[in-house]
């Protein structure tokens, strides 16, 4: 199985393409999608929108695996969010790709063990599990991360 893998943001979204399965995994490729800092919302989704596309038509994904909405302290940067993982969905969904959206608690206990690892957790045990050369930046490691989560979850329940 081929996962696209994404982690959400306005300015920097991670995304990762891992194939395999429960015993194996193999990153196909991994990186951000950087928006500029004062281009205007729907600039930056735009360019959020035609980069998957283009990421999609390259490695032609099985599914996507997204962190789910999670409680934010700031309204607006909750909103934009939502405005960011609504055009993720939506271009997955229209290239046929299903959505399985998974809790950060639940990527987390995943990958690292413990629901409320931090972010060097998540990228040291991303780069192990992985045996990657080097760290991923932190956008691109909760990518991955998503990715692994529905590759070691799906297996599961398909045993």
């Amino acid at each position: 199985m081929r996962v696209l893998g994404v982690d959400p943001s306005l300015r920097s979204t991670g995304y990762a393409v891992v194939e395999g399965d429960r015993t194996r995994q193999k990153v196909v490729e991994y990186g951000l999608i950087r928006t500029k800092v004062g281009e205007p919302l729907e600039s930056s989704l735009f360019h959020i929108a035609e980069s998957l596309e283009s990421i999609l038509a390259q490695h032609r994904p099985d599914c996507l695996s997204v962190e789910d909405i999670f409680t934010a302290r700031n309204m607006r940067v909750a909103l934009q969010l939502g405005h960011v993982r609504g055009v993720v969905i939506l271009v997955c969904r229209r290239s046929g790709l299903p959505a399985a959206q998974y809790s950060a608690t639940q990527i987390k206990e995943t990958v690292a063990g413990y629901g409320r690892a931090d972010k060097q957790q998540v990228q040291y045990m991303v780069t192990r599990t992985l045996t990657l050369s080097k760290t991923p930046p932190p956008d691109a490691a909760d990518a991955l991360a998503a990715a692994l989560t529905h590759l070691f979850r799906q297996d599961a329940a398909n045993i």
